[in-house]
This record gives C-alpha cells, structure tokens and sequence, in this order.
C-alpha cells in the first residue's frame, strides 16, 4: 500500500510539473538558509559551554559610577582581588587572573622573529584547572607552576618548531627567555578566551609583587569557580562590605558584579574588557532564530496555498478516487505522502545547495561552518526532523481539506474552494509578505546606519593615517630622530607620536582623579599620552587653553581635558586647573593647560568618555605608536617606512596598519548582520514570489471562463488587468500596514545599541512599500495579460 502510495504521489508530482518545481524550489531556499542559520544560531549560543566547570565559572566585574550620569562597567579587576575572595569566602574554591600588559611579545625563533599579540600572562598555576583547553604535551597541573614558562597552542607550536617536540624547549621573547612546558589544541572558536601564547609570570621582584598587591590599579581578567551547589547570589549579597573595605577611598563609587562565563560572549556589548574582544549580540540570536523558523513558514505557506488553489484541478479526481472505493484516511495519507516525497526531495538538494553556499555563508559570518561526514551527522537529524515537521505542517492542512471533498459535488464540476478557503489563503499570503516586508526595512536601516557611522564626524581625521607600532626600547629611546626620518619620506604630510590611538580601544590607561571639588573621592577616567603633532596630525580641535609646545619642560605635568572629563570633574574654570591623578599608587598633581572638544576615541556604540591627555613623557604611560599623515597609499611608501623601521629598530619586523580600516572592525558584528537581513530579504521575496506566481497560475485558470464572459459585454484589456491585479495588491497593502509597526519597533530596539545612530524616517518605509508593490505586479502580471489578451471565444468554447 504505502509503496502505492509513494508511486501515485511521484506520477502527480511529475505530471504538474510547474507545481512541483515552484514548490521543490521555494523549500530548498528556505530549508538550506533556516539550516544556515540555525547552525549560526547554535554556534553562536555554544561559547564556553565545553568547559566542565562552567556553570560555576564566573568573570568578576567592576561598576565605577563616579561619573554623575554614567555607570561604566569593566570587565577588569584589581589584580588582589580574585585570591583575596578565595581566602575571604569558603564558596569561592578557585580562581585565575589574566595580564596583557603590552601590546605585543616578541618571539625569536632561530634567525626568525614573530610579532605575537595574541598572548597573555598569568600568575595563577590553576588556570587549566578552570579552563579546559586540552593538552597535546606536557602537564596541565604543572605547565604554569614555575615563573618564566610557556603553554602554546598546536598551530603556533607547528609554526615554530615544525614537526620538532617543543617541551622543555627554551625561546628568546621580548618579555626574557621562556621554556615552553605545554603544547594545546587550537582554542575552539566558541571561546571568549583566545590565545596562542599563554605565560606564567614573566616579571618578577618587588615591583612585580607590589602590582600584584596593588587595590588601586585595574589591570587584571580575573575569573572565580563557585563551590557546587551555591549560589552567585549569596556571594552578590556580601559584595558591599567586601569592596568598603578593599577599595579604600574610592569604595564609594565602586561596586563589584558577576558575569556568568557562558554569558560573556553574548551580553558584553556594554562592558569595557580593556582589550579587543569579539562579541555577539542577543538581538541577533532572536532575529535569526525567528528569520530561520519565518523563512521556513513562508515556503511551508507556498505548498498550502498552491495546493488547495489546485483544488479545483484535482476534484474530479478525488471523486472518482472516492465512487471506486477510496475512504477519507487512503486519501489524507495520499496527499501527506506526496508532501513527505516534495519535502525530503527538498532537502536532500539542500544538502548540495548548503555546501556550495557555506564559503560564502563563512565569508559573511566570519565563521567557519563546513559540511563533511562529522557536520553532517551531528545537525543530519535536526535537519530531517525540521524536513518532516515542513512535509507534516505543509501537507496536513491540505490532505484533509481534499480528503473532505463530497463526491457529487466533485463530479459535478462544482466550486470547491469556498469563501472561508480564499480567506485563509490570503491570510497566508498576508503573513508571507508582512515578513518580507519587515525584512527589507531591516536591511536598509541596518544599511542606513552602518553609512552613517562610516561618514560621521568623529571628532579627528581618520583617513589616509598609516599607524606604526613602536615595538622595542631602542625604537622608543630613538624616537624624535625616528620622527624625523618618517616626515623626510615622499608622500608623508605629518608625523606624530602616542601612547594610544583615537579610536582604537587597545590597553587604553584608566586612571582615578581627584579634585578641589571631589576632595577625596576619586573619578575614573582614561588616560592618553600625546606629542606636540598629535593635534595637528589627527586635526583635533582646541577648545580652549592651549596645547603643547614640545619646548616646554613643565609639558610632562601638562595635561588637557576633554569636554566629558571637564563635565564630570565639574569645572567651571578648568584652564589653570590643578588635577590630582593616581599614578601607580603616588598621586601626581598635573596641571590642565587646555581643553579639547570631545572626539570619539572609542566606538559608537559608546557615548564619549572623559579622558585626560597627557604629554608624551607623562609619568602614566609611554609612547607606542607613529602616525603618519600620507597623502596617498604606494607599495614605494611602504617600502620606505620599512626601511627607516630597519634602520632604528633592528630586533623586530615592521608592524603597520591604516586606521580606516581599523576602525572599521568595530562595525564587523553590524555589517555581518547586515549581510544576513540582506540574503534573507532577496530569499523572502523569491520564495513569496514564487508563491505568488503559481496562486496567481491557477486564479486566473479559475476565473478563464469569467474573464472570457466580461470581455465579451465590453471589458477593456486594461480593466480586466486591474481587476485579476487587484487581489493581490490588496494583499500587499495590508501586508504593509502590519509591518511598518513591527518592523519600527524591532530596528527601534536594534539602534538603541549604538549611542550615535540615525532616525527611522517614513522614507524606508515608502520606499520598500513601493519597492514590494512593484515586484508583486511584475510578478503576476505576465498570466494576467496572457490571460486577458486571450481570445475570448477560445476561452469560452473550452469551457
């Protein structure tokens, strides 16, 4: 019976054919990118979750509101903080502390030297007991047990030393010799945590021990495993008292937090980590978990439309199928399996369709999702679960429809599709283009917003700006006749020095402040050290005072405020100011000699915070960039710049970058969503698109006789047009007064994560109304002028 059933569904789909590719088409995109997108989905809901303790691992979290209108969150500790609250409380068991105290480590590997910024050090032996980066070689429990030693992942051990064991081996860095103790896999890319060189202590004396005991500098990534059993809560509750009492004078304006690790990834957006670190977004979980399920609906939605629209074409054969026997069950399993036959053809084409789209699919996530016999059968269930849930849901509304069909009414040749069957239909119809519709809106909002931060005004000139790292301490001891040499270069307009970069949030100093009016409670704010070019380089504007001359000696106390630091500090007279920093646990009274107008030194989705600029020989920082104002990109001035690197600094290679593009990173998780509301919109509107074109196929064989009748009492060709036209239009609209309300509201709450961003105008929604209008015409506008240039006595005589 069943292998009847199976040879009867595949004859139907053979013989319709038109009905069958719409169908296997529309289901194949919706199956292959929902799978896409749910593989996305879990990968990106999967971070930290392969660590053994890690639903007892928590990163500790700094809160600083000693700004009266903000609440900073740092995802950085004091470095006593994590062993003090082992000591302190029984429910704390373990803890570890992460340092990345330079930009860069220089490794010299034979006569080869490597520049690595994807490092930390630690002081913790424990780390590996917290974190489950498995060992290839070597012991976890003793890898990080001796100062000076080193743990490195597969690829930078195969980078190094080739196919040579490198335990016990000694190496040559920037920060002293090192013996590597450990080797581990590649950290898995559902890590918060990346690395490919992990350090025990690589300081030492009573410099490095004073740090380490230091309460007033956050320097440290520190991270607590919970007793089993317990709760954050209750530690939460004790947290008061704990930093009342650690924090000093500042205790006031500090309180500590806890952040699941499993939580990092995806709620970190708003927290300031001190290094670069990438991150998800919620908002996109639920977006795509609900893009991938809609996309699905609506090429579920085609197969219920087309078929019960085909319920007129088929009638007479349901009611011979019935008069010769067939009960109402034969008939629901019938059309079920001919939904099981289109739905499991669907997806095995998109198994093909989704290997040849996953390189592209990578290429816009950022990921690197591949489908070989390990993927496939790890998601292989999922996807054939979610196949026959379609085939079911698809199938199921329009085989008891059919099943229910009277045989006399059938063979008779009388309507089958009744009033409240049209009403459903264009329901669907409706629901269909109401997704598609808030899908467009999406995607020229996320356009319109990630334009506007690429031309925004952020306070200094960013373009054609080729960034040098300052690597080594002969580089920085050098420094001015290395300057001098950078600005001799063909092509180089200015050349300035700093500790940090505008824009770029790489290890930028937090220092507390004091002043007349704070008396002794302290203000956070960030600290950047700039030379006498830096203003006129980067183009930024004095607001009041003056800036620095390069020839003053007093220019090391010198220091200027921007506009946010003077409003937090509030004060009125800030020009001849005396502001009080924390230099390291000594308080250095500087003096503020100008007033900078706010520029956006960290990312939009920030608001402008305060900071202070100090001198290049400031007692806070050190210098660690050239910025060379070019007027124009050559290989020849790369060449060049490179030469004067190699002539001043001669232990490591030349480090460059253009901060265009550097800022550009920022934007990533943005433009990456952008490019999926992008391929998910052009989707929705081909697959409703083709739903529409077969509705439209087999309304207008349904009205032939209709059509033929008004032409001939005079219609014009131009007023049938409208009239086969207007039914769907009518959906259309309605579509579009049900989206514009959602798809406000959804952009609405995606915008609030950007502190600078754009108004949602009536123009987007103008312009996809008409855009989908457009398209909707032009889809069903072919079979309506075939249908109403049809000679109508044709039409008639057929009939």
């Amino acid at each position: 019976m069943i292998r009847n059933y199976f040879k009867i569904a595949i004859r139907s789909l053979i013989r319709n054919k038109a009905f069958t590719f719409i169908n296997i088409l529309g289901l194949v995109l919706g199956i292959s990118f929902s799978t896409m997108l749910y593989t996305y989905v879990s990968h990106e809901l999967s971070y930290d979750s392969f660590h053994t303790k890690a639903d007892r691992t928590y990163r500790i979290l700094t809160s600083d509101a000693s700004a009266a209108d903000e609440v900073r969150t740092i995802a950085r500790t004091t470095p006593p903080m994590g062993p003090t609250l082992v000591t302190t409380f029984p429910t704390v068991k373990e803890m570890a502390r992460l340092f990345r105290l330079s930009g860069q480590v220089i490794v010299n590997i034979d006569d080869t030297k490597y520049n690595e910024r994807n490092w930390f050090t630690t002081p913790d032996p424990g780390f590996f007991n917290i974190f489950d980066f498995e060992f290839i070689a070597g012991n976890k429990a003793t890898a990080l047990q001796d100062p000076f030693s080193l743990v490195i992942t597969a690829s930078t051990a195969k980078k190094y030393f080739a196919n040579d064991n490198p335990i016990g081996k000694t190496i040559t860095t920037s920060a002293g010799e090192v013996k590597v103790t450990g080797v581990i896999k590649d950290i898995p890319d559902n890590s918060h945590l990346q690395f490919d060189l992990l350090f025990s202590s690589i300081r030492r004396g009573e410099e490095w021990e004073s740090y380490l005991n230091n309460w007033q500098r956050m320097g440290a990534s520190s991270y607590i495993v919970l007793e089993e059993g317990t709760s954050i809560d209750e530690l939460k509750s004790k947290m008061p008292a704990f930093t009342a009492q650690h924090a000093g004078p500042d205790a006031a304006s500090l309180s500590t937090d806890f952040q699941a690790i499993q939580d990092i990834y995806l709620n970190s957006s708003k927290i300031e980590s001190g290094i670069e670190q990438a991150h998800g977004e919620p908002l996109y979980i639920y977006v795509f978990s609900s893009m991938a399920v809609f996309l699905l609906i609506i090429a579920a939605i085609n197969y219920i439309n087309l078929t019960t629209a085909k319920a007129s074409l088929r009638a007479k054969e349901i009611g011979l199928r019935k008069v010769v026997g067939a009960v109402k069950t034969q008939l629901i399993f019938q059309f079920l399996t001919e939904a099981f036959v289109i739905t499991l053809l669907s997806m095995l084409l998109s198994i093909v369709v989704i290997d040849l789209c996953f390189p592209l699919f990578n290429t816009i996530t950022g990921k690197s999702f591949d489908l070989n016999l390990d993927t496939l059968g790890e998601f292989f269930p999922s996807l054939l679960l979610i196949t026959l849930l379609i085939g079911l849901m698809a199938g199921s509304y329009p085989a008891f429809y059919l099943a229910r069909l009277k045989p006399v009414t059938t063979l008779k040749g009388q309507p089958v599709v009744t009033r409240g069957r049209l009403d459903l239909r264009t329901s669907l119809v409706v629901f269909q283009f109401t997704i598609t519709i808030v899908l467009i809106v999406s995607t020229f909002v996320i356009g319109d917003q990630i334009q506007f931060i690429q031309n925004k005004d952020i306070g200094f000139d960013k373009e054609q700006m080729m960034v040098i790292d300052i690597n080594s301490r002969a580089a920085r001891s050098q420094f001015e006749s290395m300057k001098n040499e950078f600005e001799r270069l063909a092509g180089v307009k200015a050349v300035a020095v700093s500790s940090n970069i505008p824009g770029e949030w790489k290890q930028i100093d937090e220092v507390y402040v004091r002043t007349d009016k704070s008396g002794n409670d302290s203000i956070q704010t960030f600290f950047m050290g700039f030379d006498e070019d830096m203003l006129k380089t980067y183009q930024l504007q004095l607001a009041a005072g003056s800036y620095f001359t390069g020839r003053n000696e007093a220019d090391s106390l010198n220091i200027l405020l921007n506009e946010a630091a003077v409003k937090v500090m509030n004060l009125n007279n800030p020009v001849g100011s005396k502001i009080r920093i924390n230099a390291y646990g000594e308080m250095v009274e500087m003096n503020v000699i100008g007033i900078l107008k706010d520029f956006n030194f960290q990312s939009l989705h920030q608001k402008i915070a305060p900071i202070i600029i100090g001198y290049r020989n400031n007692p806070i920082n050190v210098i660690d960039y050239f910025t060379l104002k070019v007027s124009g990109v050559s290989q020849a001035l790369i060449a060049d710049a490179t030469k004067v690197h190699e002539q001043f600094d001669t232990q490591t290679p030349i480090e460059f970058h253009f901060l265009s593009e550097q800022l550009n990173r920022f934007y990533e998780s943005e433009q990456k969503a952008g490019k999926i509301f992008e391929m998910a919109g052009v989707l929705s509107v081909i697959v409703a698109c083709l739903g529409l074109l077969g509705l439209a196929t087999y309304h207008i064989q349904r009205k032939t006789k209709e059509l033929g009748i008004r032409k001939v009492l005079g219609a014009s060709a131009l007023n049938l047009f409208f009239m086969v036209s207007f039914s769907f239009t009518k959906n259309v609209c309605i579509a579009f007064v049900l989206a514009c309300p959602l798809a406000w509201y959804m952009m609405k709450e995606w915008l609030s994560a950007f502190e600078y961003r754009i108004q949602i105008t009536p123009t987007v929604f103008i312009l996809t109304g008409a855009f989908v209008l457009v398209l909707v015409l032009l889809t069903v506008s072919f079979q309506s002028l075939k249908a109403v240039l049809h000679n109508p006595v044709k039409s008639l005589k057929q009939e």
